[in-house]
């Protein structure tokens, strides 16, 4: 009888061994970088397995199981960190690192990333004890005329379009086009133009040529501009403007020289007809 009672005691501090070797494995998250992430961007993430018994009688396998809004970026989803030493923990403790890209559509707060634990055939989940903390910028892109030295309409001249990126991230493959309009004639060679990269807080700038003909008070501009941000194409039609001023408002203000030729043809008129009477009292 008490021979059985030994063999039961020992078979049970058997089952037991899985479940010890379970809560002496721990792992934990070491920081993410950058914190927080910004929606669409690629965040890295560390953690650490620490072994507070005896050495594993296997290889630990640790698993990152990522779900919306995160992917994996690169590297392998598993990660094998062989058999950990028994009392292996602190500075010593195994380190593995992931990387990971936050969707460009990500709400901005804390977001669970669930691991994975494998020991032999035992497994251990942790859910809801690990976030990645996203935070969503906003894109502010900007088209507008810069500069101009048009001034009346009747007249040729060049101004200047300049593409602002006042947002939180980097814009690519920015591109923009001339679409038609009737308010001018474009007499630079092309209406595409393409920009490429724009670094936040950064702008860029492209000049055209252009006619502008009798009658146009006001110069309508149609342009198409696509970009890339994160791998996400957006493409805006928007119309700029340009304000003209007429001859009158012009010369009033300087920016328009008045012209001296009406004088001139007075003047001459006048000094033909002091010198028409000047013969005429000779005689």
């Amino acid at each position: 009888m008490v021979k059985k009672g030994r063999v039961s005691i020992v078979f049970l501090v058997l089952l037991l061994i899985p479940l010890v070797s379970a809560q002496t494995l721990q792992i934990g998250m070491i920081n993410q970088d950058p914190d927080p992430v910004s929606a669409g961007d690629i965040v890295e993430v560390k953690f650490k397995i620490e072994n507070f018994w005896e050495t594993t009688k296997h290889e630990v396998i640790v698993e990152i199981q990522p779900e919306y809004p995160f992917t994996l970026y690169s590297g392998n989803a598993q990660q094998n960190v062989g058999v950990i030493r028994g009392n292996q923990k602190d500075g010593d403790a195994q380190v593995v690192e992931f990387k990971l890209k936050a969707d460009a559509n990500a709400v901005e707060g804390d977001h669970e990333i669930p691991i994975l634990i494998r020991v032999g055939d035992t497994i251990w989940e942790y859910d809801d004890s690990f976030f990645i903390d996203i935070e969503s910028e906003e894109i502010r892109f900007r088209s507008y005329i810069r500069n101009s030295d048009l001034v009346t309409a009747g007249s040729k001249g060049k101004f200047t379009i300049e593409f602002a990126n006042a947002g939180g991230y980097d814009i690519e493959f920015l591109e923009m086009e001339l679409l038609p309009s009737d308010d001018y004639k474009l007499l630079s060679t092309s209406t595409y133009t393409y920009i490429g990269e724009l670094d936040s807080d950064d702008t860029e700038s492209e000049e055209f040529h252009i006619y502008v003909p009798e009658d146009i008070e006001k110069v309508m501009i149609p342009i198409s501009v696509t970009y890339e941000v994160n791998d996400y194409v957006y493409t805006s039609e928007e119309t700029l403007q340009l304000e003209l001023l007429n001859v009158e408002e012009a010369t009033t203000i300087g920016l328009v020289k008045k012209s001296s030729a009406p004088a001139i043809l007075m003047g001459v008129i006048i000094g033909l007809i002091i010198l028409f009477f000047i013969k005429k009292r000779k005689k």
